[in-house]
């Protein structure tokens, strides 16, 4: 997660006028990667308990760029319409766009049954 954080650290520059001091803000950055490993892994595991496992190392950039995507989009990410003059705009409900949820594969299984008479399990 340090190499994590370092390549985020280019990506958000410190600025002491939003954190306030440096502490906040690589607390602010540990939220971003901790935030965006739950979101990725809800996407992969769908039907599954996640809170184990780990993101694969080949998201590691989706992670950034979804760590991104949450701290400059406030506001902006989900848009689905605007409208200028009567101030009225529609938004999504996620934290991230469709373009980046869309790049997670998710892991699908199969439902196993136990036979309750012979205590076997079936497929």
């Amino acid at each position: 997660m340090d190499s994590q954080i370092n390549l985020l650290k280019k990506r958000i520059a410190y600025d002491e006028k939003i954190f306030g001091n440096y502490e906040t803000y690589l607390q602010v950055l540990s939220n971003l990667l901790d935030d965006s490993k739950h979101i990725a892994l809800s996407l992969r595991f769908p039907y599954q308990d996640y809170t184990s496992l780990e993101l694969p190392k080949k998201y590691n950039n989706w992670q950034l760029r979804c760590c991104e995507e949450i701290y400059r989009g406030i506001g902006t990410v989900g848009m689905k319409s605007y409208a200028e003059n009567g101030l009225s705009w529609t938004r999504d409900s996620s934290y991230i766009s469709y373009e980046l949820r869309g790049e997670i594969e998710p892991m699908v299984g199969y439902i196993i049954v136990e036979d309750e008479s012979e205590g076997d399990t079936n497929v």
